[in-house]
């Protein structure tokens, strides 16, 4: 063989090995974000679950529903005072107070910037692979509504209905996703 011949190889296998490198770190990086949104999306439906929980009753210490406006200035008091909170556990299984969001709960996938950033906005850190470094972590903002359904053909329904957005550190950017879980909660016990 010339050394032609074998330079040639050379710049040919290195073409190859370059393309198969490629894919793996694409197919690596896919593999990260499915399992972010599968752990985030596991996270709020948690969340869903706890509130769903929660006594259905129609005083006390209940199933509380959004209010119609912002309580006061939107700060944590002023939901506390109105009472329209949520005490649940986060990902740490820390106590988190979540304060409801003002109004009708939104049909569809609302526009994240459109949503209030008061008190009503839980943000939470989330660390997917549990490590001491918080540079892979999420962070996730979500937004909940509980809206009573009883009308002319409905007693006692309730709606439950969370946004939330995550952000993944992938390189150098930041990615942003957004999706929105939605349930009925009704005095009748279901299993």
């Amino acid at each position: 063989m010339t050394l032609v011949e074998v330079m040639a190889a050379v710049i040919i296998l290195s073409m190859v090995l370059l393309g198969v490198l490629q894919g793996m770190l694409q197919s690596r990086r896919m593999t990260e974000g499915s399992i972010r949104q599968a752990s985030v999306g596991s996270l709020v439906q948690g969340y869903i679950e706890q509130i769903k929980s929660i006594k259905y009753a129609d005083t006390g210490n209940a199933l509380t529903t959004s209010p119609a406006t912002t309580p006061g200035a939107g700060l944590l008091a002023d939901w506390q005072t109105a009472g329209n909170i949520i005490v649940a556990k986060d990902s740490s299984q820390a106590d988190t107070t979540l304060c409801l969001a003002a109004g009708p709960a939104p049909t569809a996938l609302p526009v994240i910037n459109s949503l209030p950033t008061d008190a009503s906005m839980h943000v939470e850190s989330v660390d997917i692979d549990n490590i001491a470094s918080n540079t892979d972590n999420s962070t996730l903002s979500m937004w909940v509504w509980i809206n009573d359904l009883s009308g002319t053909n409905v007693v006692k329904c309730k709606s439950i209905v969370i946004v939330y957005q995550w952000t993944v550190k992938d390189g150098g950017r930041v990615r942003y996703y957004s999706d929105m879980m939605r349930t009925i909660r009704s005095i009748v016990p279901t299993d």
